[in-house]
This record gives C-alpha cells, sequence and structure tokens, in this order.
C-alpha cells in the first residue's frame, strides 16, 4: 500500500528538533554574548554600589575601607543638601513633562492632521530632532555662550551683563533638557498616530466633530501607550541624566542649586568619598525605581483590569 503524502513526509523529517550546530549554537553565540555584556556594565556596578555603600573609603584608597553599615544611608537621608537635590530634579523633571508633551503633541499632531507637504513634514522633523543627535558637550558649549552674562544674546539685547546661569540654573537646565527631547518624543508619536485608521476620522468628521474634539476623543486616548512610554522615559532618565547639563552650569556648587546626579558626582570626585558617593547613587537608583514603577503602574491601572 502506496503511503499518503502527509505520512512519506513525516516518515522523511527528522526526529530532533533543533541541532546543536544551529539554533544553540546561534542562542549562544549571541545570547550569551550579551547576557555577560549586561551582566559587566549593568548588574557589575550595581552590585559595586550596593557593596561600597555600606564602606567609609575614599576614591584613591580602596585598602583602606572601614566597614559602617547603614551610617552612610543614614547620613544622607538627614542630609538638607540631598534633599534640596531631589527638590530641584522634581522641578526639572515637572517642567520638562509639561514642554515636552506640550509640544511632542503640538508638533506630531501638526505634521500628521495639517495636511503637510511629504517634503515640508521631512524638514521640520529634521530641524526638530536635529537637537537629540548633538553631543552634550555641543548643547552645553552653545548655551553657556547663548546665556554668556557678559557676551550672550540677554547681555546683547539688554546692553548691561547679567548672571542668569547661576540666578536661575534650574529654569535653564529645565529648557535645554526639554529642547533637547522634544524631537525624539515627537517622533514616537507621529508613528501612534499614524497608526490610527483614516476611517475612525473620517467617521468622526460625519458626526460633526471638529479638529479640537477629534484630539481629545480620538487622538489623544489613541495614543495613551505611547504617551505613558514618553511620560516614563522622560522620569526614568532624567533622576540621573540630568546631572549631565547640570554640572557645567553648577561650577559654583551652589548647594540650593544641586541635583541629586551632580551630588553622587561631587561626593565621588571632588570630595573623595566613594563609600558615601555609592551609597547615594543606590538611592537615587531606587527612588527613579520606585517611582516609575508606581506611576506606570497607576497610568496603566485602567488597561490591567481589562
Amino acid at each position: 500500500m502506496k503511503p499518503k503524502n502527509n505520512e512519506s513526509i513525516s516518515l522523511n523529517r527528522p526526529h530532533h528538533s533543533f541541532s546543536f550546530g544551529g539554533k544553540w549554537s546561534f542562542i549562544l553565540t549571541f545570547g550569551l554574548i550579551a547576557f555577560l555584556l549586561y551582566l559587566f556594565l549593568c548588574i557589575a556596578p550595581l552590585l559595586t554600589s550596593l557593596w561600597y555603600g555600606f564602606f567609609r573609603v575614599s576614591t584613591g584608597n580602596l585598602k583602606g575601607a572601614q566597614f559602617v553599615g547603614y551610617q552612610n544611608y543614614i547620613t544622607i537621608l538627614k542630609d538638607k543638601t540631598f534633599w534640596m537635590s531631589f527638590r530641584n530634579d522634581v522641578v526639572i523633571i515637572a517642567g520638562k513633562l509639561v514642554i515636552i508633551l506640550s509640544f511632542s503633541v503640538f508638533f506630531a499632531v501638526s505634521m500628521t492632521k495639517f495636511g503637510l507637504k511629504k517634503w515640508e513634514t521631512g524638514i521640520y522633523r529634521f530641524f526638530l530632532y536635529l537637537p537629540g543627535i548633538l553631543s552634550v558637550v555641543v548643547i552645553t558649549y552653545y548655551y553657556q555662550s547663548f546665556f554668556d552674562g557678559n557676551y550672550g544674546i540677554f547681555a546683547l539685547l539688554s546692553g548691561k551683563p547679567n548672571q542668569l546661569i547661576s540666578t536661575h540654573p534650574i529654569a535653564i537646565v529645565t529648557f535645554i533638557a526639554s529642547w533637547c527631547g522634544i524631537g525624539y518624543f515627537m517622533i514616537i508619536l507621529i508613528s501612534a498616530i499614524n497608526g490610527i485608521p483614516a476611517s475612525v476620522y473620517e467617521a468622526a468628521r460625519l458626526d460633526g466633530a471638529n479638529q479640537a474634539t477629534q484630539l481629545f476623543r480620538i487622538t489623544l486616548p489613541e495614543i495613551k501607550d505611547q504617551i505613558i512610554y514618553v511620560v516614563v522615559s522622560i522620569i526614568s532618565s532624567s533622576f540621573a541624566g540630568n546631572m549631565n547639563l547640570t554640572l557645567p552650569f553648577f561650577a559654583n556648587r551652589n548647594e540650593n542649586n544641586m541635583v541629586m546626579g551632580a551630588y553622587v558626582y561631587h561626593y565621588a570626585n571632588d570630595y573623595n568619598e566613594l563609600g558615601y558617593s555609592n551609597a547615594a547613587a543606590v538611592l537615587l537608583m531606587i527612588i527613579s525605581f520606585t517611582v516609575c514603577y508606581g506611576l506606570n503602574r497607576n497610568l496603566t491601572k485602567g488597561d490591567q483590569a481589562k
């Protein structure tokens, strides 16, 4: 009796589902390398910070470490400068959330719903995204010149010197950081808006909905997940990332203008307190994780209940 087609196929199949030279070699080659890099670049520094946080140790004398338990953490939590740094970080993050979300949504909606030509949209995207690919060094140098008290734009317009950098560093850093982030998050929101079916807007127009109604009843609800991603990304990257922009503007080390990232940096590099600095870095990580996790959980609570 001649076997059926499906029987012959099953007889010709190999009995093993994988070969070591195929799938598993690929997994071991690329997965193992990625895993080892993750351990080396992420987990190892984290464990090192946790370890040194329990010691009083200077940067140049690791062998002279003295175990102090939780003393570093207790001292930090009693330090008014640390809490001032936390407050400044919160102010910067709040400002970034308002500015970046407002302008990202505005530009994304403008380029997708206002009938701009393709070449016009491409030009606007390029110039708005450009700050996101510039080096922090370039951005800092440019804005230090821009806000220079003697030769900056405000000094030239007013005809007299000013001290904007030293008197309003939090506001300046908030503006710069927001300017850098608008383009990147705008691209994400544009992609999300383009994924909304055109038939939804067509049905809304037939029902008499104007542009404002479509924005608040269709566009924003449909891109809610992307907006949550933007919010969480801004917060998670800001607690430690604010240091990159703030250090050049806080050269006078005014404690009232400190942020947590700069607080960690100064104790490690200027005050030579490696253990104390690592303890502060651990607290910074815990605060960042707790805020982001709690916010993400609350913002997605309605989706989880469905």
